[in-house]
């Protein structure tokens, strides 16, 4: 992973799957890079652990028992505690229709399995990101909904007292305080209003506050500083001031001073029981009201404070590169951004107050305030100049609609043109593969081990040989080069078929010699099996075969198998111009030199292959005899103990 990619270590991604083979594959790879790894192995569970973990995105799979990930899916969206965990649906499926109804269902996006883990690696951190966003963004909404609460009751309650009640009790409730308070300083900074709230209770309203706690006291020190801070502890904390009436009090607090430009004119402080309650995202909230608390205060500052946060908002919006547009609940436009005029090459001042479906730049985004009555997961838009676009559209309630829309034209492209090569090379290794396995073993290895070609590794395999008898030293000479040709291609067809049938591997075709491996480069408990039920079939196909070469062309051919069991290693050899998956070592010897002294019709096994049929009970020993001889002495390689069985040839001619 490039350095400009690496995760937040903190960052946490829930597996949802049946498979645990599949969730070691995805586990493995992401915790490579950092990540924390949670697993569900069903549906239910992986809802309980979104809830109870908060997952930064959820790699959930399609097909599984019971409850199927598209009502997953459909839940975890449905429930205000996770909506905002972004859904990544790993599936095999390429059904349109399915991933229609894993999109209505609200996934997020689509991992195709087999993944790549590139692609794997990116989908999780760009999720990541956006979960981490549309948090930002709720927070942002959330503060926003404060201050409109807080605006509201300013512009509704004209009294001082009524409005600072209001503005105490929404506070309080916004960031689950049990205890807060108030205090305004009048111009020399002598507190003239106390407003005290608990849980529960009504506001407390004084014209004093204790001395000490505005000098020595969380106040003063507020007041001195002018800034905000949180106390984890107040039991360990000087500047906490422990009056009569909370002679037991413990937990945390938390204060901002309510600073308008010319003075303070107040703090606020808010208590709660427990040690550590408040964190930095409380603290954000408070000092984003406070600036609006402040201005209430001030009355005659009132719209010059509403005039500031409205140029400091544009100025914000100026500089971001997403383009930004804001519509009253009537949906006409109330802001535009320099990035959503360059997008949509319109100038703000001539939209302001028309209503969107008036405006024909925007008619495709039209239907996503259609559809908006609650906050939607970005969605894709085309426009007419081909551009591509990410759009959200937020609902904010009383207040009217914001459209946040990046443009991913390039990305896109470039998503396209790697979707592309990837599909070249998965093509590439399914042709390979097609070389040397069936179509079985071809999917299962696409699926579960892409990489199983570049692997190298030793493993204990069937190895089988079969030659033709009185091919190269007698009947090449006696036919023509055509017949010759055609014979061979023939055999190979045949043998080459039954091989992949049996889910054998084939290694080499060389001459008249064809090499098949079993229990290699895949896992097969029942290669031995196998393995003898192959060379069965090929003996009894052979023997068709020969005797329509003889009415064709009176060859007279036979083949012999040697098949041996035993550790051999695989991988690529060969050159950087010139490589083949090939397998190597004495398994390999030894059944070269049985198939050259198996006779025509004959299987000529191991002593280790034998005792392998027999440990596994393969059926095919209460078919065939199995006849041992021995120790006979192979060629470069000690005397061994064999086995042969003979298959009965139909007599030429016949």
């Amino acid at each position: 992973m490039n350095a400009s990619m690496n995760p937040d270590e903190s960052a946490t991604v829930l597996i949802i799957d049946d498979t645990p083979e599949n969730r070691l594959l995805l586990s493995s790879q992401l915790a490579m890079e950092g990540y924390h790894i949670l697993q569900a192995n069903n549906g239910q569970t992986g809802i309980e652990m979104t809830k109870e973990h908060d997952p930064d995105v959820v790699l959930l799979d399609v097909m599984m028992p019971g409850m199927d990930g598209f009502e997953v899916c459909q839940r975890l969206k449905g429930d205000s505690s996770t909506h905002l965990t972004p859904v990544i649906m790993v599936t095999a499926l390429r059904d349109v229709q399915r991933r229609i109804e894993g999109i209505e269902a609200g996934a997020d996006e689509f991992l195709s399995r087999p993944h790549d883990r590139q692609e794997l690696l990116v989908r999780v951190r760009t999720f990541i990101q956006l979960k981490r966003a549309r948090i930002r963004l709720e927070e942002e909404r959330n503060r926003l909904q404060l201050l409109f609460d807080i605006s509201r009751a300013i512009s509704t309650q004209l009294d001082i007292e009524s409005m600072m009640a209001e503005i105490i009790a929404q506070t309080q409730a916004a960031v689950g305080a049990t205890k807060g308070n108030v205090m305004l300083l009048d111009e020399t900074g002598v507190v003239n209003h106390k407003f005290r709230i608990r849980a529960g209770a009504k506001v407390e309203i004084s014209d004093t506050a204790t001395n000490e706690v505005m000098t020595r006291g969380l106040g003063g020190w507020l007041i001195k500083h002018n800034r905000s801070d949180i106390i984890d502890d107040i039991n360990s904390d000087d500047r906490w001031i422990t009056l009569p009436d909370d002679v037991n009090e413990t937990g945390s607090a938390i204060g901002i001073p309510l600073s308008s430009p010319k003075r303070i004119v107040g703090v606020l402080i808010l208590n709660h029981p427990k040690v550590g309650y408040f964190n930095k995202e409380h603290l954000a909230l408070l000092e984003t009201m406070g600036a609006t608390v402040t201005a209430a205060i001030e009355n005659a500052h009132f719209f010059t404070e509403i005039r500031e946060e409205q140029r400091k908002l544009g100025a914000i919006l100026a500089q971001s590169s997403d383009a930004i547009f804001t519509t009253d609940e009537e949906q006409h436009v109330s802001l535009f951004n320099q990035a959503a005029e360059r997008l949509f090459e319109l100038r703000a001042e001539q939209i302001v107050n028309q209503s969107i479906r008036e405006i024909s730049q925007l008619s495709e985004i039209v239907p996503l305030f259609d559809g908006s009555t609650n906050q939607l997961a970005p969605r894709e838009v085309k426009l007419r100049n081909n551009k591509t676009l990410y759009a959200t559209v937020t609902p904010i309630r009383d207040v009217g609609y914001t459209a946040v829309m990046q443009d991913v034209t390039e990305f896109k492209r470039m998503e396209e043109e790697r979707l592309a090569h990837e599909r070249r090379e998965k093509q590439a290794v399914k042709e390979t593969f097609s070389r040397y396995m069936g179509p079985r073993l071809v999917e299962h290895v696409l699926q579960h081990q892409p990489e199983l070609m570049s692997r190298r590794e030793r493993r204990r395999a069937v190895v089988m040989f079969l030659d033709l008898r009185n091919w190269t030293g007698g009947m090449i000479s006696k036919v023509e080069p055509d017949e010759a040709i055609d014979q061979l291609n023939e055999f190979f067809t045949e043998m080459m078929e039954i091989a992949l049938d049996n889910d054998g591997t084939v290694f080499e075709l060389t001459g008249d010699e064809l090499l098949v491996g079993f229990n290699a480069p895949l896992d097969q408990p029942d290669a031995p099996q196998m393995a003898l039920k192959t060379a069965l079939e090929m003996q009894y196909q052979f023997n068709r075969l020969r005797k329509a070469w003889y009415g064709r062309a009176g060859t007279e051919l036979g083949l012999g198998i040697g098949i041996d069991y035993g550790d051999v290693v695989m991988g690529n050899v060969g050159t950087e111009t010139r490589l083949s998956f090939r397998m190597v070592g004495e398994a390999m010897n030894t059944a070269h030199r049985l198939v050259e002294i198996a006779e025509d019709g004959q299987i000529v096994v191991s002593a280790r292959f034998h005792q392998a049929l027999e440990e596994n009970q393969a059926p095919q020993l209460s078919e065939i005899v199995f006849e041992k001889t021995g120790p006979v002495k192979l060629k470069g390689i000690a005397a061994q103990i064999l086995f042969s069985t003979q298959v009965r040839r139909t007599p030429l001619g016949s």
